[in-house]
């Protein structure tokens, strides 16, 4: 949307009257929980976007949760109108709907949009779709004359997503896959023309695509953005302490920030390695899978697993996740923060988890004979980083290593016990998750979301994937 399309919702702001964005927000977050059992997902930036006019027809739970708020009876009543459905009616382009009211079981568009939604830093997408009618068969679904959809799927100036359904004895199953690789595979098969089962649209599917899509495209915005402040932020690294400021990187967007940060901190950590000589304790400040889908997609997080699991023997990297965090997190994201624990597990390093609050703000970090800090995330400027600390400061990272070896609500002997025991604190199946990550790892997650930035990567995906596969089977045979 453009800003000469876009009208503020003066109608949503008087109805909220004296309430503050973020109080709105906590309200209709608990209305969702009440109505739906499950957590909602808005902040203060979704009112924000809504009320500048950013987004216009919210998904349907979060418009019924709004109108109990607000007392509303109609949607029109707080300024809410399907912009784009009007659109179809007038004959100017295709409706949209939303990536949750697919998986819901709504009806999709037969040629028009998907809104993949937003979260705390991720800016929501709108992507591309096609529908395309299909059978069922062996593993999925085939699709009937696939040529004729394949000059839509792979125009390359945007993201498209291929959109199937079939009715089965349980009721109607939609099927995604990413456009431009499905039409590229199409050209090399001589079978027909299927969509893996794995792809089915469901909380793996979805926080696969939410986080592969919502990634990409705020790093590829700012993609000569970022190697030039990359460039020109080049000399902190003569130092062994530093921060950096947000007004030093003015033109990039939050996800951007977050990955500059990320990326001066791992290297940081790699660089001053050396001056540890026992085994060490990493702490690390993700609570939500928005935030931990940084380990399973950023390369250079992986590359740093890597390096690091790769010179110790043993390795302890620990977080705090209040029960908050976890309540108020919708299934698929806290999937993606459990896979991006996977991801450590499967690099030897166990996990161990805190819920206690009062560890919530403490720095990221690394101790063992020496420290070293490294911090990116929720603070209050690109970086902090440094290679000693106070003597106050010492004690409390030796506090919170203790704590966490000796009180971690996942303790297990086992990597297996560890990730059964983080699924039952998420409320995920462990046994539906097992066999989401076995069908994915055997059909690949590219094929589903395709990430395009050359500093992008579904590769963490593929070893966290893997690693539940054959650890499930190995262990529980």
């Amino acid at each position: 949307m453009t800003d000469s399309e876009r009208k503020p919702n003066l109608k949503l702001r008087r109805a909220r009257g004296e309430m503050s964005q973020a109080d709105l927000a906590e309200k209709v977050n608990s209305e969702i929980l009440r109505a739906t059992g499950r957590p909602g997902a808005i902040s203060s930036k979704s009112v924000s976007d809504w009320e500048r006019g950013w987004y216009s027809w919210p998904i349907v739970d979060v418009r019924t949760a709004l109108r109990e708020v607000l007392g509303a009876a109609e949607d029109a009543e707080l300024g809410f109108e399907n912009r784009r459905a009007r659109a179809v009616d007038e004959g100017v382009i295709s409706r949209s709907v939303a990536l949750a009211d697919l998986v819901r079981g709504d009806e999709a568009p037969a040629v028009g949009f998907v809104d993949v939604p937003g979260g705390r830093s991720f800016q929501g997408v709108e992507l591309a779709a096609v529908m395309a009618r299909s059978v069922p068969v062996d593993g999925g679904v085939v699709l009937e004359r696939p040529y004729d959809l394949l000059t839509s799927l792979e125009r390359p100036h945007r993201r498209t997503l291929l959109v199937t359904s079939t009715l089965t004895e349980e009721g109607q199953v939609v099927y995604i896959a990413d456009g431009r690789e499905f039409a590229a595979g199409a050209v090399r098969r001589s079978e027909p023309h299927r969509v893996s089962s794995a792809y089915r649209l469901d909380d793996m599917t979805f926080a696969v695509v939410w986080a592969v899509t919502n990634t990409d495209s705020a790093i590829l915005a700012d993609d000569g953005a970022l190697d030039s402040y990359q460039r020109s932020l080049a000399h902190y690294e003569e130092r062994s302490a530093s921060s950096a400021t947000l007004s030093e990187v003015p033109k990039l967007n939050d996800v951007s920030r977050k990955w500059l940060g990320s990326d001066f901190c791992a290297r940081h950590i790699i660089r001053h390695l050396p001056k540890l000589t026992t085994d060490p304790f990493f702490w690390s400040r993700e609570q939500r899978g928005e935030e931990a889908a940084a380990w399973l997609l950023w390369t250079h997080k992986l590359s740093y697993l890597q390096h690091t699991s790769a010179r110790f023997q043993i390795m302890r990297r620990g977080f705090c996740i209040p029960e908050h965090e976890v309540r108020t997190s919708a299934r698929y994201e806290r999937v993606l923060l459990l896979l991006a624990l996977v991801l450590m597990e499967a690099c030897g390093i166990e996990v161990q988890i805190s819920p206690e609050p009062e560890f919530d703000e403490i720095e990221g970090f690394v101790v063992a004979d020496d420290v070293i800090v490294a911090n990116w995330l929720r603070g209050t400027g690109l970086w902090y980083v440094d290679t000693d600390a106070p003597s106050s400061r010492w004690s409390t990272y030796r506090e919170i290593a203790r704590h966490a070896a000796t009180k971690s609500i996942i303790a297990h002997p086992t990597s297996l016990g560890r990730l059964e025991a983080m699924a039952a604190y998420l409320d995920i199946p462990w046994s539906w998750f097992a066999t989401r990550c076995r069908e994915l790892a055997a059909a690949g997650v590219d094929g589903l979301a395709r990430a395009r930035s050359r500093l992008l990567s579904t590769d963490g995906f593929m070893v966290a994937l893997r690693y539940v596969a054959n650890l499930n089977q190995s262990q529980n045979p």
